[in-house]
């Protein structure tokens, strides 16, 4: 699909329609108990959310520059034909969010 769309402004209908693309694709190939990592420039595909927050963040604050190959979102690239390159979900039960990151691990 043409990504024309991701550098219209964000109150054009175009755009708007092309967010819905992008959230049904990204639901239906990378969500983790029903959410995906945002990929707005707040965010930069590090926070996970539900549909509604990830919509919201990318009307008001766009998409990360460059993110084009939705590699985050379920799109394969070349040298993943097989899978995904989703980080691993975390789920942080002492704050009741979800949370990408392991610092024990990275210790």
């Amino acid at each position: 699909m043409d990504r024309s769309w991701m550098n219209l402004p964000r109150v054009n209908a175009d755009y708007r329609n092309g967010v819905e693309y992008f959230l049904n694709l990204a639901f239906a190939n990378a969500s983790q108990e029903n959410m995906i990592l945002c990929p707005c420039k707040k965010c930069a595909n590090v926070n996970w959310h539900f549909r509604e927050v990830v919509h919201e963040h990318l009307v008001i604050f766009g998409f990360v520059p460059g993110y084009r190959k939705w590699t985050f979102h379920g799109e394969l690239t070349s040298r993943t034909a097989s899978s995904t390159s989703n980080p691993p979900f975390h789920y942080n039960s002492h704050h009741g969010s979800p949370r990408e990151d392991d610092m024990e691990g990275m210790l």
